[in-house]
Formats: C-alpha cells, structure tokens, sequence
C-alpha cells in the first residue's frame, strides 16, 4: 500500500505542516512507498520556505522525493499563488488536481491529511 500526504498548511500552521513532513519522511525511510501532494497554502513549502525555527520540506526531500515520487504541488493552488515550475525546489513538480483524486479514490494509496 502507498501513503499519500496530503498538506494543505502553509506558515500559518507550520508545526502541523512539518510534522506531517517529519511523519512522512519516517514512512519513507521505515521502507513505505510515500507520496506528498502540496495544496493551499502549502504550497510554498515547495519554494523552499521555512518555519520561524528554521524547519522547511528542504531538511525532507532526500527521503521524499523520487523520480518515481516526486513532491508534487497542486497546479490552481500554485498558479493562484503565481508560482510557476521554476520557482520550485528540487525535486517537486506541479501536477493537476485530477492526479490527485484519482489517487485519493484509488485502493492502492492510503491517504493522510494535514
């Protein structure tokens, strides 16, 4: 089975976004296929923003990204926000929603929101 992240908090709430980043870094390196979609305001992590304790996806894309997993950021968040593929860190990509749901809907993946 595949664990989906789905974050959707920005700095607002960045103790729950990096936490879900720490939960889903650990899932990867215990060995679990692991994927993080980024939307709303989470959105930003992907452009290597960081916490006010100094925390950002960057200290988790070594273990979360993949070729075949790439960080992927949702495209009418990122494009509501401007945020185009060059403004992206290494290793996230934008990606359509309905990439998304079909994950989401799909018995393969098991989806955690934060």
């Amino acid at each position: 089975m595949k664990l989906l992240f789905i974050i959707s908090k920005g700095l607002e709430k960045a103790g729950s976004a990096i936490r879900a980043m720490q939960f889903a870094a650990l899932a990867a390196q215990q060995g679990n296929p692991v994927e993080v979609f980024l939307i709303d305001e989470a959105v930003h992590w992907a452009q290597g923003m960081r916490a006010a304790h100094g925390e950002g996806l960057t200290d988790y894309t070594a273990l979360l990204s993949t070729p075949e997993s790439p960080v992927r950021v949702c495209q009418p968040c990122a494009e509501k926000r401007l945020i185009s593929q060059d403004k992206l860190i290494a290793g996230a990509v934008i990606a359509p929603v309905p990439m998304l749901v079909e994950k989401m809907a799909s018995p393969e993946y098991k989806v955690f929101t934060f």
